[in-house]
């Protein structure tokens, strides 16, 4: 019995702060609208996961340089047209939109001097994809 109080203790213990974390936006139920954005793909393992994903998110973002590298750091802005929800971050090689609204979606790129955008109709789950090139330094 001693055993089994220890282990339960031990237990609770370990997810105390998973308990205590608070729910950031990304968490909140679909039924607020939201916009997640998730930069990765450095690596061979984690680029090959992210691409072996694409369906499951409204669209799938890469960056590579005019001469085909791929690329990071590139400052990265998705809002929807109507709403004003928004996520940006510095992003690259790869990065994953979510959206928990169907609708119209600004995608707002900067690398250095050079700024691209396009405004595209997302849904969630939607498989899209997307590239930006831009001129290699």
């Amino acid at each position: 019995m001693r055993t089994t109080h220890k282990l339960m203790a031990n237990t609770l213990l370990a997810l105390l702060p998973f308990l205590a974390a608070p729910l950031h936006a990304e968490e909140t139920p679909a039924a607020n609208d939201s916009i997640t954005l998730t930069c990765g793909g450095i690596g061979s393992d984690e680029s090959s996961r992210m691409l072996g994903e694409v369906k499951q998110h409204a669209l799938t973002l890469l960056f590579v340089s005019d001469d085909g590298h791929y690329m990071s750091d590139v400052e990265t802005r998705i809002e929807a047209v109507k709403g004003g929800q928004s996520a940006e971050q510095a992003c690259g090689p790869i990065g994953q939109v979510d959206v928990t609204k169907a609708g119209n979606y600004k995608i707002v790129t900067r690398f250095g001097d050079q700024t691209q955008n396009k405004t595209m109709a997302l849904k969630p789950t939607g498989g899209k994809r997307l590239t930006f090139r831009f001129k290699a330094d």
